[in-house]
């Protein structure tokens, strides 16, 4: 990771890519509930002020290792919780 900042725009750019996923399913599946989707979406911006406010408090700011070992915590976290919430979204 090159730095916070990059993480940062990393967590707003797949946020948006989240969203964006679940607005485009709405649009061409009108049937499904829009409390469905909308639900989807406010988990996934929850994740993003958690990862958001973690990244700008790391853990053991002295020690490079546990630095390191708190961002990947973040963006496992990313890939292991917020990604697979658009499996929520109801199969046709």
């Amino acid at each position: 990771m090159a730095s916070r900042r990059d993480l940062k725009k990393d967590i707003h750019g797949i946020t948006f890519e989240l969203i964006s996923e679940c607005l485009v399913y709405q649009h061409f599946h009108p049937e499904v509930k829009e409390e469905k989707i909308n639900s989807i979406i406010e988990e996934i911006v929850t994740h993003r002020n958690e990862y958001i406010a973690r990244s700008n408090n790391p853990d053991g700011k002295d020690n490079p290792a546990l630095v390191k070992k708190h961002y990947r915590a973040i963006i496992d976290d990313i890939k292991n919780k917020t990604i697979p919430l658009l499996d929520q979204l109801p199969a046709k």
